[in-house]
């Protein structure tokens, strides 16, 4: 996270930013992720991006650092070499991934298989295994007009893999005339069912109109079978920036079901676009929504690097820019949070919690961050996952409050979600059951304790009976919440 300290009033802002669209792999027209087979250029990325900001936005009048999220923070002080492959990327604290038109996808003896199958089980490779869990988020890749194929390779991608998003390319796959089409339809409405946001590339202004016109159709069958999956489709549009110059575009982005992504534009565009979007959005979305709600940034590495990335944040953290502090912080972070739903396994267990003083809080976190690398430097445990809650809208608040996820490694692969948080300044740890992992509020990464009733009835439920306050109990009831993971079934 960026963290931001006025010197001479001591007002404090942190930026939680994600890259909404980063590829992982090696495209067949020679493009590729530095090493292709690794994450490390996008990590060598989000470094470079850290040390310019540091450098730009240093100016004599703030403190400032880029550093993890807290609870992260500490999982990586217990194990060095975890620290040291993201050590220094930090101002970019989540990156979406997903595969290029790349050398993976489909060749002869995939008979029967999706073209991307090969291609998403490499983004489920570096994305469920620390460190790489921490930083990366990956999405799926498919082609609609695959059919059956495809429906079964995007059920396979997110119930198996545990794939969070899907990414869609008219262009490079082929079949840029034909989006307004019922396999792409019957595409977006499964990808509603599980969740999952979908982001179209857009190649020319055409190609946003019939996004946004397939988008209508499916949201009007899944209304049919049930209106609350109809506010589940969530349609990303990258590269608004290069379609300011249309008045529908904005018209469009005012659609409740879509979003608008921001890479490739850059120098003189970046303003214009922000310019526009705060006039033209205000305007469609009325005085109860903030037009910031629909933008998201992306950076589309590698086909734009560093030099367009840092402009862009550079230019959100302006002066220049058209918003407030919480603008800022919906586009660099928020907004693709709240499309992309946490990695909570239904598993098997029972709900088990600790409840301790706030004060405890620190030690509590060390103690459990310890365990944890102590577990996985000794091969029987894998952290899969690292995520973050928010504040509930309008406010665009990254929370203290998390959930990692934890795989066994023992050889009968159990898994569970360890969530960390705080009711009315009581700390928690909880082991989560199946019935709070599907729960709405938490699959919308939404946490405060307000008179929402799907909210209480996760505080209800997670409320304490006892609150330990000797370290000694703490330590006891840590390794309880843990033990399960770890015996022989």
């Amino acid at each position: 996270m960026l963290e931001f300290m006025d010197k001479e009033n001591g007002a404090y802002y942190k930026f939680y930013i994600v890259d909404g669209h980063h590829h992982l792999g090696a495209d067949v027209d020679g493009q590729s992720n530095r090493n292709p087979a690794a994450p490390g250029g996008t990590f060598d990325f989000c470094f470079k991006i850290t040390s310019q900001l540091l450098r730009i936005l240093a100016d004599g009048k703030v403190d400032l650092k880029a550093e993890p999220h807290g609870f992260l923070k500490e999982i990586l002080e217990q194990e060095d070499k975890w620290k040291d492959v993201l050590n220094g990327t930090w101002a970019v604290d989540k990156t979406v991934v997903f595969p290029f038109n790349d050398e993976f996808r489909w060749r002869e003896g995939d008979e029967g298989k999706a073209t991307y199958w090969r291609s998403n089980d490499n983004i489920h490779r570096w994305t469920a295994r620390a460190p790489y869990s921490f930083k990366l988020t990956g999405y799926a890749r498919i082609v609609p007009h695959e059919g059956d194929v495809a429906v079964r390779e995007l059920h396979r991608a997110v119930e198996e893999l545990g794939l969070r998003g899907l990414k869609l390319h008219p262009r490079s796959d082929g079949w840029g005339g034909e989006i307004n089409t019922d396999p792409v339809e019957r595409v977006l409405v499964e990808a509603a069912k599980l969740g999952i946001p979908v982001i179209f590339d857009t190649r020319g202004f055409n190609q946003v109109v019939d996004i946004a016109e397939v988008t209508v159709k499916a949201k009007l069958r899944l209304a049919n079978i049930d209106k609350r999956l109809a506010k589940r489709l969530k349609v990303i549009l990258a590269h608004v920036g290069f379609h300011v110059g249309h008045d529908e575009l904005f018209s469009i982005l005012s659609h409740p079901n879509i979003y608008g992504e921001t890479s490739g534009v850059h120098d003189a565009g970046i303003r214009r676009l922000f310019e526009e979007a705060s006039v033209r959005l205000s305007e469609n979305l009325g005085p109860y929504r903030r037009w910031s709600e629909k933008l998201i940034f992306g950076t589309d590495f590698p086909y734009f690097d560093v030099p367009h990335a840092v402009q862009f944040i550079s230019y959100v953290l302006s002066e220049d820019f058209p918003g407030t502090f919480e603008d800022a912080q919906r586009i660099l972070g928020v907004n693709v949070l709240r499309l992309i739903p946490p990695k909570l396994e239904r598993a098997p267990f029972k709900l088990e919690a600790v409840h301790f003083r706030r004060e405890l809080a620190p030690m509590v976190k060390r103690k459990i961050a310890l365990e944890l690398a102590n577990l996985a430097s000794n091969k029987k445990c894998d952290v899969t996952s690292f995520d973050p809650f928010l504040q509930p809208p309008p406010r665009a608040n990254v929370r203290e409050d998390c959930v990692i996820s934890i795989r066994s490694m023992n050889g009968d692969d159990k898994k569970a979600s360890l969530m960390f948080f705080t009711i009315r300044g009581i700390g928690v740890i909880a082991r989560l059951d199946s019935e709070l992992t599907s729960l709405d509020t938490l699959l919308r990464r939404e946490l405060a304790y307000d008179d929402s009733p799907l909210r209480q009835r996760f505080y209800n439920k997670l409320w304490p009976s006892k609150v330990e306050r000797e370290q000694a109990q703490i330590e006891e009831k840590i390794r309880s919440i843990l033990k399960p993971l770890f015996e022989k079934s």
